[in-house]
């Protein structure tokens, strides 16, 4: 239930320098001596004029320096490029922004949901689809690589199950999921798959020689927490994330699109600003992100997979732009809407009702906790991570992240349970409090002697551990594959997650030292011995 999933993108939940402290060079070195990032690489085009900057080693321990053509994972910036595709496939009137999925499929193809076949293709582009981000069948077997194997077939056995007994909504949610069939439906249209298709008609003719599906030579090694791990391999869902590319070949890209090269689309690239909708204090056009500044819009999408970061934005009333490529956990986003002169999102709208807010238990041992963050209305399952819920009917909300929905139910006009629709099936939990459970976690003080006692290296397997730090107000824990996040003390060695219903409980040996730890989550326990 509400499974935490590997995503190929990046949250709009950021945290703002000013621009007078962002020097990107200084931003290089300063995550590459801290060990956020193995290798960066940067391009600012500026009023025509384009500036390379780079620091790191293309392989750990190696000596080999990145630069302009050094190719990293763009993870979701290949959305963008999906989005173009659509854009050049109906210039060509090889389909309309209104072709549904159903049409495209055609009849013999059976949804349990029957609204999802009527989703249209500019509404997957948008992230109005009302899919979930990924597919609700989703279940990596090698969380290093966890889109490998995960094919076409797959995609389409997902698509024909999704959303069954959930009314279907077109709210804003990001969807991983969405931009992977939009890609697979225009590779059966073009008749070529999806990777030829977006090779011939977007990657080609903007003369990007180094961006492409396969691993280049001068490639980035994938890093994550201090160390090398693996590339992704991205099948099924290609067309939300599998280009590799490099920052020369995204200086072009930027060139294009602000009028400093030719366009060599049949379509006008204006048309791809076209405000359409807004989420999460940025307005949101049929390709692009966009921030406001004060002289001018920024147009932008951002990536992540497991061992690369990554940002690319433009602005096309100064001529500038600003393309950053990473390998590590440290996110660029931040760093290039900031130099794009971004001022923050917009706060969200709150019109939430708070009859539903509270804890709602299936069962002793799992319950839902739904409250509001910043403005935001999140569900949190045991032992998960609170995932946004969106209203698609009076007391129907669906999870953006996760192919289920939440029906309340009401008597005399006060919330008294929910039903968990998802997996075809429907289960109710009854109102245990008004407030989520979550929210009544308290953090302990200790003292900074007393949390130097945890740090270390906790291998659960020889290619899994936990590597515990010292952060800034306190610890942060990293499983291999996965960023630094912060953990609280609850006491007696017990400390908790925020983002994530989980605890790791350490343990002492007979002199009393940290000897092991044990992660607590949706009852499921495992044990790691610290390393000497």
């Amino acid at each position: 239930m509400f499974r935490t999933l590997p995503c190929i993108c990046a949250l709009l939940t950021l945290s703002w320098a000013h621009a007078s402290e962002t020097d990107m060079q200084a931003w290089i070195d300063e995550h590459v001596a801290s060990g956020a990032a193995l290798a960066i690489s940067i391009a600012h085009v500026n009023d025509g004029d384009v500036t390379h900057y780079a620091g790191g080693t293309v392989t750990p321990g190696g000596e080999q320096a990145p630069d302009e053509n050094s190719q990293y994972e763009i993870g979701s910036i290949t959305k963008a490029f999906t989005d173009l595709l659509l854009a050049e496939m109906v210039e060509m009137e090889k389909v309309s922004y209104d072709t549904t999925i159903g049409d495209l499929l055609g009849e013999d193809f059976a949804f349990r949901n029957a609204a999802v076949a009527d989703i249209t293709l500019l509404q997957l582009a948008t992230h109005r689809s009302g899919l979930p981000r990924m597919p609700g069948d989703f279940a990596p077997s090698n969380q290093l690589d966890p889109y490998a194997g995960y094919d076409s077939k797959a995609l389409l056995k997902s698509l024909s199950t999704t959303r069954d007994k959930q009314p279907l909504g077109n709210y804003y949610s990001y969807s991983n999921f969405g931009v992977g069939v939009l890609g697979y439906l225009l590779g059966q249209v073009h008749g070529g798959g999806y990777a030829e298709a977006l090779t011939e008609l977007v990657v080609e003719p903007l003369g990007l020689s180094r961006t492409s599906f396969a691993r280049a030579e001068n490639s980035v090694t994938a890093f994550s927490g201090g160390q090398a791990v693996s590339d992704w391999t991205i099948d099924g869902m290609a067309g939300a994330g599998a280009l590799r590319s490099t920052t020369g070949d995204l200086a072009k890209f930027a060139q294009v699109q602000l009028g400093e090269a030719e366009n060599p689309f049949a379509h006008d690239l204006a048309d791809d600003r076209q405000v359409l909708s807004e989420a999460g204090g940025f307005e949101i056009t049929r390709v692009w992100h966009v921030g406001k500044a004060a002289d001018g819009d920024i147009f932008w999408h951002n990536g992540g997979t497991g061992g690369f970061q990554s940002f690319f934005g433009f602005k096309p009333e100064t001529g500038e732009a600003v393309a950053i490529i990473l390998s590590g956990n440290a996110d660029p986003t931040a760093t290039g809407l900031t130099w794009l002169g971004f001022g923050g999102p917009r706060p969200p709208a709150a019109d939430i009702d708070e009859a539903i807010l509270g804890q709602y238990d299936l069962n002793p041992n799992f319950g839902i906790g739904v409250y509001e963050v910043n403005g935001a209305l999140v569900a949190q399952a045991s032992g998960q991570m609170p995932l946004g819920l969106y209203e698609v009917e009076p007391d129907w909300y669906a999870l953006g992240a996760a192919d289920a929905s939440l029906h309340f139910l009401r008597e005399g006009g006060e919330v008294v349970a929910l039903e968990l629709a998802q997996n075809s099936m429907v289960q109710r939990a009854a109102k245990s409090s008004n407030t989520a459970a979550t929210l009544s976690k308290k953090a302990v003080k200790l003292a900074d002697e007393e949390l130097d006692a945890y740090v270390g290296d906790y291998p659960i397997n020889p290619s899994v551990k936990f590597k515990i730090r010292r952060g800034g107000e306190g610890l942060e824990a990293m499983l291999t594959g996965q960023p630094f996040v912060p953990i609280y003390a609850k006491g007696n060695d017990v400390f908790f997650y925020k983002i994530v219903d989980a605890e790791l409980h350490f343990e002492r040996d007979d002199s009393d030292r940290v000897s092991a730890l044990v992660l607590h989550q949706g009852g499921i326990q495992q044990r790691a011995e610290k390393a000497d």
